[in-house]
């Protein structure tokens, strides 16, 4: 099934109900964004003002904000594909400091690419009766979903 995502750029004017939507920030965790990352995303740094500023207008809306967290255990089998990475309880696992989660953030840990499988997102996302998802962060063609 192939489904079209409309590119929206910073200038449109779209309106959403915060009541009904969330911000899903996508593995801005420290292994994947900075310098001496093990899976370091060369353009990942740059995505972080426009990141921050999304978060702080989702927030101040009183939308849903909810992070997935790439969540690795000792000699992990994926390590064989990607090498050793988001390691638990790590430096590289961790969020981004400039992006640090709050009190009233979910923060969904993933041992999986996906961040539905095995996890409490969907259950959230239906019990806060969410129908919109603004879905941002890196490495979108693994992590994501």
């Amino acid at each position: 099934m192939d489904i079209d995502v409309p590119r929206v750029s910073e200038e449109s004017n779209i309106v959403l109900d915060p009541s009904a939507t969330a911000l899903v920030v996508v593995d801005m965790q420290n292994d994947f964004v900075k310098e001496g990352g093990k899976l370091r995303v060369n353009t990942a740094e740059a995505t972080i003002p426009p990141i921050r500023s999304l978060l702080e207008k989702f927030r101040s809306a009183g939308a849903t904000v909810v992070y997935t967290q790439d969540w690795h255990m000792k000699d992990d089998p994926e390590f064989a594909i990607w090498g050793e990475h988001a390691l638990a309880g790590s430096w590289g696992a961790e969020i981004v400091d400039e992006l640090k989660t709050t009190e009233k953030d979910f923060v969904i840990r993933k041992y999986r690419y996906d961040a539905f499988y095995g996890t409490p997102l969907d259950y959230i996302l239906r019990v806060k009766r969410i129908t919109n998802l603004v879905v941002t962060g890196t490495v979108a063609n693994i992590c994501v979903l």
